[in-house]
């Protein structure tokens, strides 16, 4: 029974640790879909500042819709960058969540098999001491 306990604790250990990385998956998929919403934003604004032919524009206003446009595309490569490094990080939060789920399983069947021992070697005690009454009751009936 103290290797149970043991396991028994163990286990709950293991689950702590598979709960923490849940919430931290959660918050790295939030942390994903944000990266995911911020780029098809600037993607949209992109497309917004353009100039459509028939419309006039000065000099001025060319160069400085040139240089938000710029500015806009290193913006929108940079949040690509950031939302690939976010599915990495998000993988590798994945397959953590996974392993550790592993370890709890892995210790609730431990703890399964070690108590079903447990059970059938108190069902094997307890039959062998019926067996041993039962003899007794029956030599004693011989006796007498």
């Amino acid at each position: 029974m103290r290797r149970v306990k043991m396991l028994q604790h163990w286990r709950e250990q293991q689950q702590r640790q598979f709960d923490a990385i849940q919430q931290e998956f959660g918050q790295v998929n939030s942390q994903h879909q944000a990266h995911q919403q911020r780029l098809e934003l600037l993607e949209s604004l992109s497309g917004q500042y353009c100039i459509e032919g028939g419309q006039q524009a000065s000099a001025l206003m060319l160069k400085g819709i040139g240089r938000f446009r710029y500015q806009l595309d290193n913006l929108t490569n940079l949040q690509r960058h950031e939302l690939a490094m976010s599915e990495v990080e998000l993988r590798t939060t994945n397959e953590r969540l996974v392993q550790q789920h592993c370890q709890v399983r892995m210790g609730e069947k431990i703890i399964e098999k070690r108590q079903n021992q447990i059970a059938l070697k108190q069902e094997r005690q307890q039959q062998k001491i019926l067996d041993e009454l039962s003899a007794n009751k029956f030599y004693r009936q011989r006796i007498t």
